[in-house]
C-alpha cells in the first residue's frame, strides 16, 4: 500500500513540476505522462557511467543521486540531486554522444524516467513541450555558472554557510565526503569548518 502511495505522489510531484514550468492542457499532460517509466535505482548503481550514452532523464520520487567526474583518478562530486528534482548527463543525453559524467545513486532511489525517443515523440506531438526542455536547460547551465562564480568568489565556509542556508538537510542526509568534493575542499577541512560553524 505505501509502495502504491508513494507512486502516486511521485507522478503528482513530476505534474506538479512540470505545470510549474509551463502549463499544459489536462490532455497534454496525460500524454506526457503516458511516457514516463518508474525506475529503481538502488544505492550504489548507475543511471549513466562515463564513456556510455545517457538513454534517459529522470525526476528524482525517493532518495538522492550524485553526479561526478573523475579527474587524475579522484572522483570530483559536482551536484547531489534530491528528491522532485531533474537529473540527467545533460550534453550525452541530448546529443546522444558518451558521457564525461557518471550519475550514481547514493541511496536507494525511485525515479520517473523518460528517454530520448520518448522525449522527441513528445516535441512532435506538444509543441509547448520543446519550451519545457529549454526552460529547463537554461535553469540547469543558470544554476552551474552560479556555482562556478561562488566557487571563484566565495571562500570554503561562505560556500558551506550558503549550503547549510539553502539546503540543510542534504548536508544532514548526504555522506560528508561528497559535500566536500562538491565544495572543493577536503573532508578534513569541512570537518574543521563545520565544527566552526555550528560552535559559532
Amino acid at each position: 500500500m505505501e509502495n502504491i502511495l508513494e507512486k502516486v505522489e511521485g507522478a503528482m510531484a513530476l505534474q506538479s513540476f512540470i505545470q510549474g514550468i509551463v502549463d499544459f492542457s489536462d490532455s497534454e499532460m496525460e500524454v506526457i505522462m503516458a511516457h514516463f517509466k518508474p525506475m529503481s535505482l538502488p544505492s550504489g548503481e548507475y543511471l549513466v557511467d562515463e564513456g556510455l550514452v545517457c538513454k534517459h532523464i529522470g525526476f528524482i520520487t525517493k532518495g538522492y543521486i550524485r553526479t561526478y567526474y573523475e579527474i587524475n583518478e579522484v572522483e570530483v562530486t559536482t551536484i547531489v540531486n534530491t528528491k522532485h528534482n531533474i537529473v540527467t548527463a545533460h550534453t550525452s543525453f541530448t546529443l546522444q554522444r558518451p558521457s564525461m559524467a557518471y550519475i550514481q545513486a547514493i541511496t536507494d532511489s525511485e525515479l520517473l524516467v523518460l528517454d530520448h525517443k520518448s522525449m522527441q515523440e513528445l516535441y512532435a506531438k506538444i509543441p509547448k513541450w520543446e519550451r519545457l526542455g529549454r526552460l529547463i536547460t537554461e535553469g540547469v547551465y543558470g544554476y552551474m555558472e552560479g556555482r562556478v562564480v561562488d566557487y571563484l568568489s566565495l571562500s570554503p565556509e561562505d560556500r558551506y554557510r550558503k549550503m547549510l542556508e539553502e539546503n540543510p538537510k542534504l548536508l544532514k542526509d548526504v555522506p560528508l565526503r561528497y559535500i566536500a568534493s562538491m565544495l572543493g575542499i577536503t573532508p578534513e577541512t569541512l570537518s574543521r569548518i563545520r565544527n566552526k560553524v555550528h560552535k559559532g
